[in-house]
């Protein structure tokens, strides 16, 4: 079984690099058993264009099981006037039935022996270092100041989860996400778009790191994957390469960039897998 997997395209309809970055996808060679869309995968947009688009010519090039998760960027509900929340339950439930596009969200791939289960993850502040000098009061503004420059987490602007907090919101999706790895029938890969452990952010520390890095992840991911991990989790949101072990799992931060197109093909021929990587600048 050859799977492609690829993660935080942001793609652009009218953006040149992200019509490139399309165009380089659609041509890598061979045949996939199944195409998994890691989150951040087009940047919101009236009805859903961006990712209309995208999904529409990902459909027509890779004729295999195609599925998705959604990542942060696609969470921005106050640029649309919807919630965030009705965006994950509700927006993109139904364009994967659109398009037929499995949603990891609610349901898992499966496919021969092998069940791809996924969840978007969100944070929790369970990666705040506070002896960086970051507090829990700058993250919950969603505002820092380095050097004499404010930098801003737009996440904290864009999202509403109605009456959730963001604790609330990741213990939701990780305990819906350990409840589908019960269900899985074969094989387990996973994904989550953003990361399980600190050690897969990618980026030296710096002061502006100590800030970002708190809403890079969740360590209940970690949790779940030391418990009940499979062979390999994917997963993105930093835009940094990494890799490291959670337990007997192998977990891979594809690290793609707005100008750097990262992606993996997954191997799976009986009991022996392995992962190739690819990196194409822009």
């Amino acid at each position: 079984m050859r799977n492609l997997m690829l993660f935080d395209l942001h793609y652009q309809h009218n953006n040149p690099l992200s019509k490139k970055k399309l165009e380089i996808i659609t041509e890598i060679e061979g045949n996939f058993d199944s195409l998994i869309l890691g989150g951040d995968n087009a940047e919101l947009s009236s009805d859903l264009q961006n990712h209309r688009v995208l999904f529409d010519r990902l459909k027509r090039r890779f004729e295999c099981p195609t599925s998705f998760i959604i990542g942060n960027h696609e969470l921005w509900g106050r640029l649309g006037n919807i919630s965030s929340w009705r965006l994950l339950n509700e927006t993109f439930p139904n364009l994967g039935k659109e398009y037929n596009f499995t949603y990891l969200e609610k349901g898992n791939l499966d496919i021969k022996d092998i069940s791809f289960i996924g969840t978007y993850g969100h944070f929790d502040y369970s990666f705040l270092r506070q002896d960086r000098g970051v507090s829990i009061e700058d993250l919950l503004r969603g505002t820092f100041f380095t050097d004499g420059k404010k930098i801003t987490w737009k996440d904290r602007l864009y999202m509403d989860w109605e009456d959730k907090d963001d604790e609330e919101v990741c213990a939701e999706l990780v305990s819906a996400f350990v409840e589908r790895i019960k269900t899985a029938t074969g094989k387990i890969i996973s994904v989550s778009h953003t990361i399980p452990r600190l050690s897969l952010n990618g980026w030296s520390d710096s002061p502006a790191q100590h800030f970002m890095e708190a809403y890079s992840g969740s360590n209940l991911i970690g949790d779940v994957l030391e418990a009940d991990g499979g062979e390999y989790h994917f997963c993105g949101h930093t835009h940094a390469k990494a890799r490291a072990e959670i337990g007997k799992t192998i977990v891979i931060n594809i690290g793609s960039d707005y100008n750097v197109l990262r992606y993996a093909i997954l191997q799976i021929d009986g009991e022996k897998s392995m992962v190739k990587e690819r990196e194409i600048i822009l």
